[in-house]
């Protein structure tokens, strides 16, 4: 076992640290989502004193990019008592983390910074962003849907029919039982269904209620009907709540959540920040999308060695080579970024983020149309 690894003895102390370095309070709802999750997660802590000090924990995830499945972690919960601070407990465990991902084999890496400097030099680059709309309930009107019909169940009773559902798309997370089951716990959620006239499931929306808001987590639908449909369940919510927010984590501006887009707030946050963890499992996994001939690419990456390396990059044979010639070079945090369709390849060239020697303009623009141009979109949260 790693020397930082958690004992089961260890979970009660953990989840006191957990409590203190967030401020959380002690609840029955709280204890089980927060153990449910260190069960199916690997913790890494570090004792001073026989007393567990720092702690984080990763979780085992899927994200699915134009149909391929990346093996991911999900970092979450990184935390250091106060008193135990400023001796680099933290950036141990996550060095440690990422070793421990690359030997197993894990391609990526994601998680939601405090501080996005920090976390860059740890091969980190932002790459999601959640967009949060909000607009006032008597700013709104119901428009009555005459097709199709909408149902509604909590959470946990609707659970097997969302899983039937749910596909993990390009840029969104596979979503196992254990993790469906976490979001029951951690989360008072209700759905709501949409149908069609053949009573064809088409589309859902997952929300909250709370005091005088009307909260929706995820917005989902197969067709415009489901759309106007399940838009107008939210809407017929008008007398009951002051605001209507929607958290939108596409990437995309979206004001068609209402006629009179003017009418609404909407808030830009930074969401997630991603890393690849092993490029050379990465690589000759990436779903290029059409042919560009060869590229020899040089990674520099401080955190992981192995991955200080040149790649020989095309459609379908991307693959590690013995000499140091490269065409492209660049850091892991500026590459992950491109490679998840974060940032485009000719701004990362333009802001020298992308270095580039002895390669056509023509291949330039074939490589960039071969890669991935849409950023990930989960709103899942470690």
């Amino acid at each position: 076992m790693n020397k930082y690894e958690l004992h089961s003895s260890e979970r009660e102390e953990l989840y006191q640290l957990y409590l203190y370095a967030f401020n959380r309070t002690d609840s029955d709802e709280r204890r089980k989502f927060f153990m449910d999750r260190v069960e199916y997660g690997k913790v890494l802590r570090i004792k001073d004193q026989q007393k567990i000090v720092s702690a984080l924990y990763r979780l085992p995830l899927n994200l699915n990019l134009r149909g391929v499945q990346f093996k991911m972690g999900g970092i979450g919960d990184v935390m250091t008592y106060p008193e135990a601070g400023g001796h680099g407990y933290a950036t141990k465990l996550l060095t440690e983390i990422l070793h421990n991902m690359y030997d197993e084999g894990y391609k990526l890496s994601f998680l939601a910074p405090f501080a996005h400097r920090y976390y860059r030099r740890l091969g980190y680059e932002q790459v999601s962003n959640k967009f949060t709309y909000q607009i006032e309930t008597d700013k709104v009107r119901p428009f009555k849907v005459q097709q199709g019909n909408v149902t509604r169940e909590t959470l946990t009773d609707g659970l097997d029919k969302i899983k039937k559902y749910y596909v993990a798309r390009s840029g969104k997370i596979e979503r196992p039982a254990w993790w469906w089951h976490y979001l029951t716990l951690k989360n008072n959620w209700e759905i709501a269904f949409a149908y069609d006239d053949s009573q064809n499931f088409s589309g859902y929306i997952i929300y909250e209620r709370i005091s005088e808001q009307m909260i929706i987590h995820e917005f989902d639908f197969q067709t415009f009907q489901a759309y106007q449909q399940l838009l107008d369940f939210v809407f017929a919510h008008a007398s009951m709540f002051k605001q209507f927010i929607f958290e939108d984590y596409g990437n995309q501006y979206r004001g068609n959540y209402v006629s009179e887009p003017g009418l609404m707030q909407v808030k830009i946050e930074p969401y997630m920040m991603g890393r690849i963890v092993n490029f050379e499992k990465f690589i000759t996994k990436y779903p290029f999308a059409n042919d560009f001939g060869t590229l020899q690419l040089k990674v520099e990456d401080d955190n992981l060695a192995a991955n200080n390396r040149v790649f020989g990059l095309s459609q379908h044979a991307s693959k590690p080579l013995k000499n140091g010639l490269w065409q492209l070079k660049g850091k892991i945090n500026d590459l992950s970024a491109i490679f998840l369709g974060a940032l485009s390849l000719e701004d990362a060239i333009r802001m020298n983020r992308l270095r580039v020697s002895d390669v056509t303009m023509n291949q330039l623009q074939e490589f960039s149309r071969a890669l991935i141009h849409h950023a990930p979109s989960f709103s899942d949260y470690f």
